[in-house]
């Protein structure tokens, strides 16, 4: 009696682990399979992080590229402004020149014209 006993006492408990183990076994495909797409999401993710990145790289550097091409621009303007200043300054200079010369020519005349006058 004691053997059929614990012989069914034993079947209750293989019967419980195999429960148990079947549980078990159940959980850890659900959590297999919610590690698989938590990897997939996470790599669908890293890969839309990814080109929001090189976009925004191809868009930054458009923006530089327009920038140092406006740079190049005012700076070409610049050094022809600054030509066109140099040129002006000496045309002024030979002016004041011309009408110092003038002057004096002027000055040397009208006392030329006093003298003969006199």
């Amino acid at each position: 009696m004691k053997l059929c006993a614990k012989v069914k006492e034993l079947e209750e408990d293989r019967a419980r682990l195999l429960k148990s183990s079947n549980i078990q076994q159940t959980q850890i495909e659900k959590h297999r399979a919610s590690a698989e797409e938590s990897a997939r999401k996470s790599d669908g993710l890293q890969l839309e992080e990814i080109e929001n990145l090189n976009r925004s790289h191809r868009q930054a550097a458009a923006v530089h590229s327009t920038v140092e091409v406006r740079l190049n621009r005012a700076l070409e303007e610049v050094e022809r402004l600054k030509a066109q200043l140099h040129k002006i300054r000496l045309t002024n200079k030979m002016h004041l020149e011309a009408a110092k010369l003038l002057s004096f020519t002027e000055e040397e005349f009208l006392r030329a014209l006093d003298w003969g006058k006199s």
